[in-house]
């Protein structure tokens, strides 16, 4: 961005390399962080190993077609112009709801090894099993809405800071990113509870929670309002 002024829908068009970057980058380190619930041994497993070899082929392949298309400065999502774009964009949803099937994946083989009781395990794998429905849910009717605008200016110049989302109108984008990062705040939330009985009812409270707000938020942008209003933004 230093070097290259170039914009894309009114932001530099290394902005979304970037913000996608990062998120991959908490996603592994996440699901590497939560793979102790497993222990060695099941990751030299067939099932082991694949869990760990799909996401990774899956995100190389994204965030490889990300960076070629920013340095063209066009679209890599919801780009029809040709039929090898339409192509892509599709492989690329292919990816994203294998990255979120691994999530429910693992936590439902953290739920088969740990069951129920210890809260830490619990929250870990609520949190990974909401990702899959939540972030998944939403991602794909954003992928098939044709653009995460609803309403407003079509363009992120006065998006909000760092995550870019709608201040005019409606953005799709704000309840995939609760229902993706799910995985990571529902553990959160139950991670200071771990020693006691209790922290399972806080993992099923934030897991009810955090399923309220990307349905609310998804509400919320269908009827074209904006997550933050410019005034609140404070743009």
């Amino acid at each position: 961005m230093a070097i290259d002024d170039r914009h894309f829908a009114g932001i530099s068009v290394w902005i979304k390399p970037a913000k996608f970057a990062l998120s991959i980058s908490v996603y592994f380190a996440t699901l590497a962080l939560f793979s102790e619930r497993l222990g060695r041994a099941f990751f030299q497993t067939r099932s082991g190993r694949a869990m760990s070899w799909l996401p990774v082929l899956c995100g190389a392949f994204e965030m490889i077609y990300i960076l070629i298309q920013a340095g063209q400065a066009d679209a890599s999502h919801f780009n029809y112009s040709s039929s090898f774009h339409s192509i892509m964009y599709a492989l690329m949803g292919v990816g994203a709801l294998t990255m979120v099937l691994i999530c429910a994946w693992m936590g439902m083989a953290i739920l088969g090894r740990h069951g129920y009781r210890n809260p830490m395990s619990l929250a870990i794998a609520l949190g990974l099993i909401l990702t899959f429905i939540l972030g998944g849910g939403f991602g794909g009717y954003l992928s098939s809405a044709g653009s995460h605008w609803v309403g407003g200016v079509a363009n992120d110049a006065q998006g909000l800071p760092l995550v870019g989302w709608a201040t005019a109108g409606g953005d799709l984008r704000v309840a995939h990113f609760w229902g993706i990062h799910a995985m990571q705040i529902v553990p959160a939330a139950a991670w200071p509870f771990r020693h006691h009985a209790w922290g399972r009812a806080v993992a099923w409270s934030a897991a009810i929670a955090v399923t309220a707000i990307s349905s609310a938020t998804f509400w919320q942008a269908l009827q074209g309002k904006a997550f933050l209003t410019l005034r609140a933004a404070g743009v």
